[in-house]
């Protein structure tokens, strides 16, 4: 088997609002901005990401998370017979929220898993915001947590 090709002719980061970048330059070419967003990969290590096109990898800079929360609501339409929250992505994909994975982190930040939790991903205000009237306080216990569909997902802090 021969040996990945390593490109490196610049930088290609991710800032932490989800927005591309080459050589600080946005990228704004949707179908690059696709093609990038689908062949992210985690390093082995967990110790950051690659692009995997073909053959060919690239180191990438990611400021927080490889992906972003941009937006959230509630759905009344039944994903296996239940309610849910849908998440779109800084890439324009939605998907079934998952509050089992919301939590707060340094800075009091929220995030999530996305993309069958392969992924973390930081919320925007924007879309924390949509979520803040769904959360409520356990009494006593300085917990918070969402209800949905009868069950309590409570947000853990991580910070």
């Amino acid at each position: 088997m021969e040996p990945e090709k390593i490109i490196n002719q610049g930088v290609i980061r991710i800032d932490k609002e989800g927005n591309w970048f080459y050589n600080d330059l946005p990228i704004i070419n949707e179908t690059i901005f696709r093609l990038f967003n689908e062949s992210i990969e985690p390093l082995e290590d967990g110790g950051g990401y690659i692009l995997r096109i073909g053959e060919e990898t690239c180191p990438l800079e990611v400021e927080d998370t490889p992906f972003v929360v941009a937006s959230v609501w509630f759905s009344e339409t039944a994903v296996k017979g239940e309610s849910c929250f849908v998440a779109r992505l800084n890439d324009g994909t939605e998907e079934r929220f998952a509050l089992e994975t919301l939590h707060i982190g340094a800075e009091n930040v929220p995030y999530c898993r996305v993309k069958d939790g392969s992924f973390p991903a930081r919320l925007l205000r924007s879309a924390w915001n949509k979520l803040m009237p769904y959360i409520e306080e356990e009494e006593g216990a300085e917990q918070y947590f969402i209800l949905l569909n009868e069950k309590k997902f409570y947000i853990k802090n991580a910070g």
